[in-house]
């Protein structure tokens, strides 16, 4: 084999894992998410059309220092922050977005800021900093868990 194949198949090798890993780091929710579950700051990036399920979006978050971004369909406004669920040890075990929870008014307040032109920030349930009713958030992604 040449030293040009060698190289072009070590090439296509680490593209193929690139990808791989991209997609491969979340996966939907399950039951396994609800032992370790963190949460964190999704934003909807962009919205695209498809006509076999109407309007969807791309949201993108930080799951510990992956970022993600997911299409997902559901009450979103472009340009908004949503809490997200995801699983802090393990993120092919999932994530929900909760797009019930506009979190967007509520960053400045709590004098959280973007790093890096993302929000980065984590917490566990009883740390999370926005006004919400912890039991009611807590009872949607066991909901949303269940229902996936």
């Amino acid at each position: 084999m040449s030293q040009r194949t060698k190289g072009i198949l070590t090439f296509v090798g680490l593209v193929s894992l690139l990808i791989y890993s991209f997609y491969a780091s979340a996966g939907p929710p399950n039951v396994k998410m609800l032992k370790n579950t963190k949460y964190t700051i999704g934003e909807v990036r962009y919205e695209y059309y498809n006509n076999k399920n109407g309007l969807g979006f791309d949201i993108e978050f930080y799951n510990n220092y992956d970022r993600i971004r997911a299409h997902r369909n559901g009450e979103f406004i472009f340009g908004r922050k949503y809490l997200v669920a995801y699983d802090s040890t393990n993120s092919k075990n999932g994530y929900i977005i909760l797009d019930k929870y506009d979190i967007t008014d509520s960053l400045s307040k709590y004098n959280i800021h973007e790093e890096g032109g993302y929000y980065k920030k984590s917490w566990s349930l009883e740390k999370i900093p926005f006004q919400y009713n912890k039991s009611d958030i807590e009872h949607d992604v066991k909901m949303a868990v269940i229902n996936w």
